[in-house]
């Protein structure tokens, strides 16, 4: 039985790593204050310009008027509600695997 058990756990840990590995170039970095959400998007540590970014829980549109990264591979969003609204950032990896980051945004004040 404890050999089972680590094979399991060495499997599991063998699994994890390649997940990461895979998507390890790949980075989405979130920064909020308020009711402002900065999405960053890096490989091999390098911005990535243009690259598509699916915005959902707030209304895109109004915020940047695109869902892709900038030069500097960043994309901003406000929230102009008078409630407090969640927003959830996905963005694909080469594999096409989402990536997903979620922040809760106060309200426009």
């Amino acid at each position: 039985m404890k050999k089972l058990a680590a094979f399991v756990a060495i499997t599991a840990l063998s699994s994890a790593f390649a997940a990461s590995a895979s998507a390890a170039d790949l980075k989405v970095q979130v920064f909020s204050v308020g009711n402002k959400a900065t999405l960053t998007v890096t490989k091999d540590g390098q911005p990535l310009a243009n690259y598509p970014v699916e915005i959902q829980g707030i209304n895109a549109m109004t915020n940047t008027g695109n869902t892709v990264t900038s030069e500097n591979g960043s994309i901003t969003v406000t929230n102009y509600s008078n409630q407090p609204e969640n927003v959830k950032f996905i963005v694909n990896d080469e594999n096409g695997q989402p990536i997903v980051a979620r922040r809760f945004l106060g309200r426009d004040s």
